[in-house]
């Protein structure tokens, strides 16, 4: 599978550890007229489940 989004450091939560992944799926969430965050979703290369984190405001 070709990766849509460079590569980000993450704290994965399943295994404790900071890797660098790069997202599946990147949106922002934000609460109606303020800055809201950027979330990536990410899958651990050791356990194999989805996560969520934040990832920088100037990521594409």
């Amino acid at each position: 599978m070709p990766e849509k989004f460079p590569p980000v450091k993450v704290k994965d939560p399943s295994s404790g550890k900071e890797v660098e992944l790069s997202p599946i799926k990147v949106w922002t969430l934000a609460p109606k007229s303020r800055k809201g965050v950027k979330i990536g979703l990410f899958k651990s290369p050791e356990t194999g489940k989805f996560f969520r984190a934040k990832v920088p405001e100037n990521y594409p």
